[in-house]
């Protein structure tokens, strides 16, 4: 009985020091969206949830389904916006969008090949923007941004050091 138990755990720990792999990220910086990228939405649900109680009145059918449309709007918004998040990692970009997204999607330095910034008047004031990265592929939007061009800059930095641990590792090899 024994013999069993002892062949036992040196197989769970021989399966536990398999599935441990040398695979570590370091994560440079953490990033979520300003709920401030949603002002215009903000007005627009606040004015409608106005206008349901004071022009409609909750007891109408009117003031109730503009109550209720406006209400799952505002509490999608509060979620995606909890929900996003934005890693730079010494190897690219992890992104998770949205409620219903789970796994991180990665864009690796070497795929970059665009990163264009874009901000209206207000997300000027706010200092929060959009950053758009291009990839030969497909491109991403990180909405929501706070300082966009020093993220910009920390990514092109980034971006900059994969690419001189390649070359290095390249003459090496």
């Amino acid at each position: 009985m024994l013999n069993i138990g002892v062949l036992l755990t040196a197989k769970i720990v021989n399966k536990k020091h398999i599935r441990k792999k040398n695979t570590k990220t370091e994560i440079i910086q953490s990033l979520r969206p300003s709920i401030l990228q949603y002002w215009l939405a903000s007005i627009f649900l606040a004015f409608s949830i106005f206008l349901s109680f004071r022009r409609f009145g909750v007891n109408t059918i009117t003031g109730i389904s503009i109550l209720s449309v406006s209400s799952s709007l505002a509490a999608y918004i509060i979620i995606s916006v909890c929900t996003t998040r934005y890693l730079i990692t010494h190897r690219g970009l992890l992104v998770r969008q949205g409620p219903f997204s789970i796994k991180f999607k990665e864009i690796s330095y070497c795929d970059i090949n665009n990163i264009m910034i874009k901000q209206g008047s207000v997300q000027k004031r706010f200092k929060i923007g959009s950053l758009t990265i291009n990839t030969e592929c497909i491109s991403r939007i990180l909405r929501g941004i706070k300082n966009p061009h020093k993220i910009k800059e920390l990514i092109n930095k980034q971006k900059a050091s994969e690419y001189e641990r390649r070359t290095l590792l390249r003459r090496m090899l």
